[in-house]
């Protein structure tokens, strides 16, 4: 199995690259032998920006996935949506190329799209070697690791939103209890994920913080 690196490009953040800017949201570069960009953050502006920043143009997105039409997570389709050979969404955003909520969809051996799962909002999520990237995570970072799970695939890592914001410290340790059973050991919450999460997550798991920049192997 080959090494597919994965790239933040949007979060709210700290920058981990100079020259980088933060912002509402979430944006991921997922590189193999196609460019994935998972969700496009608020704006073309930001996203073209760092894009740009880190190298990348916008045609050299191969597919959009994106995780829920919230603005912040689709806000930015208008720079890379006419490039790509498919913009795959889980309700109609009525973009060039669209695909709406195909289910079990890999990109290739390595990527992995999990079924939209039900909310409000429906929300999909991403897989990669281990290493499931979740947009806000608003039906429930867990049910995305069990999803996963159940079709043998080996969770070892969750980065982006966990939708924790405003949580019960009783709620959140419920969840990263049962992500530790399901065999994550890697967690990096940002964006929707609250100040409370991070300091659970930061006890219990090896903890990455993922500012724009972050650039994860697996």
């Amino acid at each position: 199995m080959s090494a597919v690196k994965v790239t933040v490009v949007v979060s709210d953040e700290p920058p981990k690259v100079e020259g980088l800017k933060s912002g509402p949201g979430f944006a991921a570069l997922i590189e193999n032998r196609r460019t994935v960009l998972f969700d496009t953050g608020p704006s073309p502006d930001l996203l073209e920006h760092n894009l740009r920043e880190l190298g990348y143009e916008p045609d050299d997105v191969d597919f959009v996935v994106i995780s829920h039409n919230h603005w912040d997570h689709a806000g930015g389709l208008e720079a890379v949506a006419p490039h790509a050979l498919r913009v795959i969404t889980p309700e109609r955003l009525n973009v060039p190329n669209e695909m709406v909520r195909e289910e079990w969809l890999g990109i290739d051996d390595e990527v992995v799209l999990t079924d939209v799962l039900e909310g409000p909002p429906r929300e999909r999520a991403a897989f990669v070697n281990g290493l499931l990237v979740t947009g806000c995570a608003h039906p429930g970072v867990d049910r995305f690791a069990e999803w996963c799970v159940r079709r043998g695939l080996k969770v070892r890592a969750v980065l982006g939103g966990f939708h924790l914001m405003g949580a019960s410290r009783r709620e959140v340790e419920r969840i990263a209890d049962r992500l530790r059973e399901l065999g994550v050991r890697v967690a990096g919450p940002c964006h929707c994920s609250g100040d409370l999460a991070k300091e659970v997550f930061r006890e219990r798991f090896e903890f990455v913080d993922v500012g724009p920049g972050l650039e994860v192997r697996v």
